[in-house]
């Protein structure tokens, strides 16, 4: 009697067993296409009750009690977690670059005919008719025109890359713009995450480690930490529970359940005040400056360079002038130009003995003091440091009548008392158009020193060419890194993924056991009432 009723408990009970690791199956053929999912698997053992008295079989039966579930295993890649979140964070660092190098290359107009490059050869171009017809009206104003078109795509150029930075970083002075910018958005979304993954240690500490639950906490887990990879350089520390403390280039963040440190960004302009009133030095070169605040009230004021990879790195790389080929680098040596281009020009244009159309009678006057107000490029802000941001034509010589103040003529020995003599027209006198003009091909002129004594548009070139093997390079970092994460991801889903074939194949070996236990159950119940029925 005493068999039957262990046979009768045992096949309850693995009745229950079995019914646990079909819904556990279930469970994976459910979730074979959720994201970040980790396959489980059932354990089971032999279920003992204690101790058998001596070693016969029949002490040994009676003190089995069939099947039990030990634990619920999750399939994981354990040994290659650390090394995946490392290569997603060079990933996110590289797209950023790539898209970052990509957006400005975008802005160089140079295949289509309509960028700088353009404007300066026509720019020469007036000039070569200028020097033709250096008394006719309409070349003058031709020359004005095709010079006001260079300034303004240099303005253009430069106001676009410097939106380009804003969009990623902010203006440096408004909160608005901060608050518009995709640093802003990175900022918001790390501080998001880090809140996530301590309410999930939360969960995880108080759970019991080898269940559903368990698991499906441990695969929220592991998604919000690849998420939180993709921002910065960040150390995760597995603990025996499942839950991860957390910290960034030394800094702790998580512990457990509590968060440590949230992240705060200010504008640039802002982070200035603070530091001149707190009296700390401020060296800081980016526009948005990202702070730690720690939870026993400290703050890190700046930790821009805890960020030098991922996402975040990536927007802050492209956003500092630190050489290479981002926005600021590019910006400085447009700058250059700018300013060489206006040194060169406005020399010849004022050099002594330079000649200009008097506006009353049309006689050639000498140069004088007067003469320096008619530079041929200024800073339209009033700078005494012309920019590819400022750089403009000279209003006096746009105003009404004001192309007669370029300097037509320039003589080395000439008669400061009879100015009608000098014919502009006359072969062999030193013209300042000529002068002007070769300055396409003779870089000797003083100015050209600047860019190392190379054309403007050699120089530009060279600016170009910076834009064009970075962004390429960057193209091909970004693609190389994409596959080493998608080779990464298939090794990875090879171990974790739901294998439908299996499932199904686990699925009829555990619904045959359930059915052969019910089978037991049901003969031990009818054995059971028979013997009741015959009183014994």
């Amino acid at each position: 009697m005493s068999n039957l009723m262990s046979t009768l408990n045992m096949s309850a009970n693995a009745l229950g067993v079995h019914q646990s690791v079909i819904s556990i199956i279930s469970n994976n053929i459910s979730n074979m296409n959720t994201e970040g999912y980790h396959k489980q698997k059932a354990n089971l053992g032999t279920l003992v009750l204690g101790l058998p008295i001596g070693n016969s079989v029949d002490a040994q039966v009676k003190t089995s009690a069939g099947v039990e579930l030990i634990n619920v295993e999750r399939y994981t890649t354990t040994f290659m977690d650390s090394y995946y979140r490392n290569q997603l964070t060079n990933q996110a660092y590289l797209n950023q670059m790539a898209n970052g190098l990509g957006d400005i290359a975008s802005l160089f107009d140079e295949l289509q005919g309509q960028g700088l490059d353009s404007a300066l050869e026509a720019f020469y171009k007036s000039l070569d008719n200028l020097n033709q017809y250096p008394t006719d009206m309409a070349a003058r104003i031709n020359f004005l025109n095709s010079a006001s078109t260079l300034t303004d795509s240099m303005n253009l150029l430069y106001s676009n890359l410097e939106k380009s930075k804003n969009k990623s970083l902010g203006d440096g002075e408004s909160q608005y713009a901060l608050e518009n910018s995709e640093i802003y958005a990175q900022m918001k979304g790390m501080n998001d995450v880090l809140t996530q993954i301590a309410d999930v240690n939360k969960m995880l500490i108080a759970s019991q480690t080898g269940t559903l639950e368990n698991n499906n906490l441990l695969d929220k887990r592991d998604i919000l930490l690849k998420e939180l990879s993709t921002y910065g350089d960040f150390t995760i520390d597995t603990l025996d529970n499942g839950s991860v403390n957390v910290s960034l280039k030394g800094t702790k963040l998580i512990k457990g359940g509590e968060v440590l440190g949230t992240f705060d960004i200010q504008t640039a302009a802002s982070y200035d005040k603070y530091c001149q009133a707190a009296g700390i030095d401020n060296t800081n070169e980016c526009n948005a400056v990202i702070m730690i605040r720690k939870s026993d009230g400290s703050v890190i004021q700046n930790a821009n360079k805890k960020f030098d990879t991922g996402a975040v790195g990536g927007i802050i790389e492209a956003g500092t002038s630190q050489d290479g080929t981002n926005i600021p680098a590019i910006q400085a040596s447009l700058n250059t130009l700018a300013q060489a281009i206006a040194d060169v020009f406005n020399e010849i244009q004022t050099r002594e003995g330079a000649f200009y159309i008097d506006t009353v009678d049309g006689n050639l006057q000498l140069s004088n003091a007067d003469l320096d107000k008619y530079m041929i490029f200024v800073a339209n802000d009033g700078s005494d440091v012309i920019t590819a941001g400022n750089i403009s034509i000279n209003s006096l010589l746009t105003e009404e009548g004001g192309y007669n103040k370029i300097a037509a003529a320039y003589f080395e020995n000439y008669d400061p008392a009879d100015p009608d003599s000098v014919d502009l027209n006359a072969v062999g006198n030193a013209n300042n158009i000529i002068a002007l003009l070769n300055t396409k091909n003779d870089n000797t002129a003083a100015g050209f020193d600047s860019i190392g004594n190379i054309s403007f548009s050699d120089f530009y070139s060279g600016i170009i060419g910076k834009v064009v093997s970075g962004n390429t390079a960057a193209q091909s970092a970004a693609e190389a890194q994409n596959n080493v994460v998608a080779s990464l991801d298939n090794q990875a889903a090879a171990q974790t993924s739901v294998d439908l074939n299996e499932e199904l194949t686990e699925l009829i070996k555990f619904q045959t056991a359930y059915s052969a236990s019910a089978r037991v159950f049901s003969t031990c119940n009818g054995l059971l009432d028979t013997l009741i029925s015959l009183g014994l």
